[in-house]
């Protein structure tokens, strides 16, 4: 395996295998980043997908993050969108995702090449944690808007330090 978890030239990949290791990988990164930015258990939120931003509330500090929305699922429908083949999705969400869909065509992987996957919430978190691992993503985030769930990885994390606080 390369670097990025991607198979190396030549290699015969099993991708049952490769998938378990992305889902994997992102359970113990979304163990990792609360704990490393000082955030509770359920801490508020909000994100702006324009903005492609995550602001999460800590005890401490507000932690900002870059995200991308992988795609959404909707319980009544039973199916994944990827965010790439929603038009009601910021554009900028879906060019994120190239380097999932050029992965699933290079490596022929209906499943990153499929615009409406059939299931539900363990589809999309397949889905999600495959994204995660070709993005090189620090770790993952869901969120439930009515029948729709919606769900991020998280590119870049900081602390938000406000400036006008600061004593000197």
């Amino acid at each position: 395996m390369s670097e990025q978890g991607k198979p190396s030239a030549g290699q015969t990949t099993d991708w049952a295998a490769w998938s378990r290791e992305a889902v994997e990988m992102m359970q113990a990164r979304n163990a990792e980043w609360p704990q490393q930015f000082g955030l509770q258990a359920n801490p508020q939120y909000r994100w702006d997908l324009d903005r492609a931003l995550l602001e999460l509330q800590g005890p401490l500090h507000e932690v900002i993050a870059t995200i991308c929305l992988v795609g959404t699922s909707s319980e009544e429908e039973g199916s994944f969108v990827w965010s790439w083949a929603n038009e009601g999705i910021p554009r900028q969400h879906g060019e994120a995702l190239e380097v999932v869909h050029d992965f699933g065509r290079e490596n022929h992987l209906s499943l990153l090449t499929t615009a409406r996957i059939p299931g539900g919430r363990p589809e999309a978190l397949e889905c999600l944690c495959i994204a995660a691992r070709l993005q090189r993503a620090v770790g993952t985030f869901i969120d439930q808007q009515g029948d729709v769930t919606l769900y991020f990885t998280l590119l870049h994390l900081q602390a938000a330090v406000d400036q006008s606080s600061l004593a000197n």
